[in-house]
């Protein structure tokens, strides 16, 4: 099967509407997250340990 490969600029890709439910996600309380990531083997909640390590990613002055 032939790879397609689709490019986009970053106006275009502002543009393209996401099938986030954000109210959905604004109300999951973190229990609820808990068993999600329980039920899911792909996802897991970093330890306190892991989280120490993580560092700051700062997003580009043109994305904001």
């Amino acid at each position: 099967m032939k790879e397609r490969i689709i490019r986009r600029t970053k106006e275009e890709i502002k543009k393209i509407k996401g099938r986030t439910d954000h109210v959905y996600v604004q109300n999951t309380s973190d229990k609820e997250i808990e068993r999600q990531v329980e039920n899911d083997p792909d996802s897991y909640i970093p330890t306190d340990e892991e989280l120490k390590k993580f560092k700051r990613v700062h997003e580009d002055e043109e994305n904001e």
